[in-house]
């Protein structure tokens, strides 16, 4: 009778050691180990298995931060190499006096920042393949307005995006990259008076989003025709919505709106 409550007690201290290390793995924790006696008996058994999982798992985590590692190291490069390029942009218009090339320039400039951004946020974030939307575009925002900013000029943004909407990479540049050219045109040409409003508004619906761009600017003149009179970053706002098998809706009433589908 003591025999077989001695041989109970020591199963259970067996069992709940074999359990504290399993649950030591369940924090990323592979330092614990089950102690293997010379019974070999079931419990010598289970807790092979389970030092063996320790070292599976161990070798799993590690090679997979170290993926982690080398993915960051990726976004953090291509966005170094493209704020390069930025800055070397930004060097030409030093001694540029010509205001088309200096406006070329600028858009240049801002088109590779845009893309920048994605690769700036994915190196700043756990997630390696989506970005949150809303932080995107306040942040991209924010910087075209810095770029094409005048002393008197007072715009506002509004971006009512909901907070867990993120998007893959892929989508991120060419959504960045759509954002770009219509704020900027906005910047540019709506404000005759420098001061106004830029709303960024997204809805779902099923599985499609709705992207809208709006200003309470002039609006667009009297009888414009897309084909015949809009400039490179209204082809390329077509051209990238086209590449996410998306549609684009505009209208000019005394205002200027876009309805990216996507």
């Amino acid at each position: 009778m003591i025999s077989s409550e001695i041989e109970t007690g020591s199963a259970k201290v067996r069992s709940e050691k074999i359990l504290e290390v399993i649950m030591s793995y369940a924090r990323l924790d592979f330092g614990e180990k089950t102690i293997i006696s010379d019974k070999g008996d079931v419990y010598d058994a289970i807790g092979a298995g389970v030092n063996m999982l320790g070292e599976e798992l161990k070798n799993s985590v590690v090679s997979l931060r170290e993926k982690e590692q080398l993915l960051r190291e990726i976004h953090h490069r291509v966005k170094n190499n493209m704020q390069i390029i930025s800055s070397l942009l930004n060097l030409q218009t030093h001694n540029v006096k010509d205001k088309d090339f200096l406006a070329l320039i600028t858009e240049s400039r801002n088109r590779i920042n845009s893309m920048a951004l994605v690769h700036e946020m994915l190196y700043a974030t756990t997630d390696f393949s989506k970005i949150s939307l809303k932080d995107y575009t306040t942040t991209l925002c924010n910087s075209i307005y810095q770029s094409y900013r005048k002393p008197d000029m007072k715009i506002n943004f509004v971006v009512n995006i909901p907070s867990n909407v993120s998007l893959e990479i892929d989508i991120m540049v060419h959504l960045g990259m759509i954002l770009n050219e219509i704020v900027s045109n906005s910047l540019k040409y709506a404000f005759d008076n420098n001061e106004g409003i830029i709303s960024v508004l997204l809805e779902q619906k099923d599985s499609r989003h709705f992207l809208s761009i709006e200003d309470n600017g002039k609006g667009l003149p009297k009888g414009f025709n897309r084909e015949k009179d809009g400039n490179l970053g209204m082809q390329l706002i077509y051209m990238l919505t086209e590449q996410l098998n998306g549609t684009v809706q505009m209208e000019s009433t005394g205002r200027t709106i876009y309805t990216i589908e996507f």
